[in-house]
């Protein structure tokens, strides 16, 4: 029994192969679109994209938009949590970043800080029912849908996928964003190769695709009985299964 435990903690030990280690990374780009819909539909702010949440912090100084004076609250609150999970994540240079442990973990509080979020949104959704129609302007009045500690809580998680990209080296897949997305696919100068002769090519269009969806399928999702809290718990689940599927990863050949 202590040789097998031995053994797998030793596995665990290993550094992934990053062969098909694209896919993780790529359904992480789905989950960008699914909450970054949900946030801003419930907020007008985003929780991975933060180059629309500068503008929106630079426009607060402006006392813009009209009758949204204080969106920039929520955006400054998505920066800051946005700069310190980089910052945290990142810290797992000091651990072997690409040890199946080290991975799986990263995924694991990543899941935990959505589904907090989920549950905090399906109490919020619940209370927000029972509030009369002067609680309810009042609560639009301080720009919450979502409360602010939900963003700080999706900011911070969204930046784990996009340093951990970094660290796979999947650099064309940075999960949160495609205006460089973008830029990098049709600037390829083997943007017309084969299908088998791009793979870079392959992931920038598979990524932009898949946030597409997430979007969408966010958007109708918040038109059904699922809800705001129903997305939330699809995307905590699909990192729960990366946490995991990293444990059982094939290792990376020494």
């Amino acid at each position: 029994m202590n040789h097998w435990r031995q053994g797998f903690l030793s596995l665990l030990r290993d550094d992934v192969s990053l062969s098909w280690a694209d896919i993780p990374m790529l359904a992480c780009s789905y989950i960008s679109g699914l909450i970054d819909s949900v946030a801003f539909n419930a907020t007008s702010v985003f929780v991975s994209m933060q180059t629309g949440n500068t503008i929106f912090l630079a426009l607060g100084a402006a006392n813009l938009p009209s009758g949204e004076s204080l969106m920039w609250v929520g955006a400054l609150v998505s920066l800051c949590a946005f700069w310190l999970g980089c910052y945290f994540f990142s810290s797992s240079r000091y651990f072997y970043p690409r040890r199946k442990i080290t991975l799986s973990i990263c995924f694991l509080l990543q899941a935990i800080l959505i589904f907090i979020a989920a549950l905090y949104s399906l109490l919020e959704s619940n209370s927000h029912q029972q509030a009369t129609e002067e609680q309810a302007s009042e609560r639009k009045a301080v720009g919450l849908g979502l409360d602010l500690v939900v963003v700080a809580l999706l900011a911070f998680q969204s930046s784990g996928q996009i340093v951990l990209s970094r660290v796979l080296g999947f650099n064309e897949i940075p999960t949160n964003v495609v205006t460089s997305l973008y830029c990098d696919l049709l600037s390829d100068h083997n943007l017309f190769a084969p299908l088998t002769a791009n793979v870079k090519r392959n992931r920038r269009v598979v990524a932009v695709v898949l946030l597409l969806v997430g979007g969408i399928s966010g958007g109708w999702l918040q038109r059904r009985q699922a809800g705001i809290a129903g997305c939330l718990w699809i995307a905590g689940f699909i990192k729960l299964g990366i946490a995991f599927g990293w444990l059982g990863w094939r290792g990376q050949k020494s």
